[in-house]
């Protein structure tokens, strides 16, 4: 573990990134491992883990209005306008 901020070399990119003293005491504290691949890389990791972010032209399923939804029309998912959805809530949020 190290206790001293230390460069390391980043097992992916080879680039060198630096973890500081409170990172490291931190990594100790929680049992955790101190990281072989530099922030940007873990960033790139995490963010390939997310879905993507697609819209789709849909109709309402109620009155078969246009919109716009993250769900894809063969979805098994019921989508509603936002004035079929406040009807279906019964007016409130």
């Amino acid at each position: 573990m190290i206790e001293k901020s230390q460069k390391l070399e980043c097992k992916k990119c080879k680039k060198e990134f630096l973890v500081i003293e409170q990172e490291s005491a931190l990594y100790k504290k929680k049992s955790l491992p101190v990281p072989s691949n530099c922030p940007e890389c873990r960033r790139e990791t995490r963010n390939n883990l997310r879905n993507k972010k697609q819209l789709f032209e849909r109709t309402c399923d109620k009155c078969h209005t246009s919109l716009t939804s993250t769900y894809p029309a063969d979805s098994e998912f019921q989508v509603y306008c936002e004035k079929c959805y406040f009807d279906y809530m019964g007016g409130v949020l």
